[in-house]
């Protein structure tokens, strides 16, 4: 969440992990980047900042999890170099810790503005504070979707606890291009209402957006239009409860996947 140039109307940016593949084959290696951007357009690569991370793992479709923050150097990029142990489902989940960043009134507005945070702009106009700055702690949860020789099984589906979560409710990776993918959100294990949701996909150098806002259940769905790589995405914004680290708190939350043609 830091500005990359003056060409950027927002200070908002996403971070995703992006597999060198979403099909590996089982025995082969293949990296994992951590990259950050705008729109699904990567403008820099994170080094495995072990200080800033909370959990790095790889979940297999038994439930058990590699820890990769453990076995990871610090600072080494790409974050992981991964050989799958065998075919299935595997979902690779990283938390990053607390960051802090204040913003001018305008940056602040437009950021509320471009997440569709209309709540958090409502509020500010209420209590006088829309002209002011506004200091923001803010985490990430980020997952990516993986099938090990192709070969689905259901760890997609898998809590992770997250404290802000994407749940797909179908396999990500095997939807077919043209239909649309249901995803649930949690917020403290929680349907989070009213979210504005994005999903982002690239086909060479293409990318489609959309957005739609979540239900009273926390569910939302989103078209899938090619095949490609894609990352579903949202951010929820809160008044941070300590006051003396932050006016307000934000949860980012990134899930990549792959579909085929």
């Amino acid at each position: 969440m830091q500005p990359f140039g003056a060409g950027s109307p927002v200070f908002a940016h996403d971070y995703w992990l992006a597999p060198a593949t979403y099909r590996p084959a089982v025995g082969d290696k293949f990296d994992v980047r951590l990259l950050v951007g705008d729109k699904f357009v990567s403008e820099l690569e994170r080094s495995l900042q072990k200080p800033r991370t909370v959990s790095f793992r790889l979940v297999d479709k038994d439930g058990k999890a590699r820890d990769l923050l453990r076995s990871g150097r610090k600072d080494q990029k790409p974050v992981a170099q991964l050989v799958l142990p065998g075919q299935g489902t595997f979902v690779l989940a990283m938390q990053r810790d607390w960051a802090v960043i204040e913003m001018k009134a305008k940056k602040f507005h437009e950021y509320l503005e471009h997440e569709g945070l209309q709540r958090v702009i409502q509020l500010r106009k209420a209590t006088g504070e829309a002209d002011k700055p506004a200091k923001e702690r803010y985490r990430r949860y980020l997952k990516s979707v993986l099938r090990g020789d192709g070969v689905a099984s259901s760890t997609w589906r898998r809590r992770l606890g997250h404290k802000l979560e994407i749940l797909p409710l179908e396999d990500p990776s095997g939807v077919t291009p043209g239909d649309s993918l249901p995803v649930r959100v949690l917020f403290q294990s929680k349907p989070l209402v009213g979210a504005q949701v994005s999903v982002f996909g690239r086909q060479g150098k293409k990318v489609t957006v959309h957005a739609a806002l979540t239900d009273a259940r926390g569910h939302v769905s989103l078209k899938i239009d090619h095949p490609g790589e894609w990352v579903v995405r949202l951010v929820h914004l809160r008044r941070c409860p300590e006051k003396k680290k932050a006016d307000w708190e934000s949860f980012w939350s990134a899930m990549t996947f792959g579909v085929t043609g």
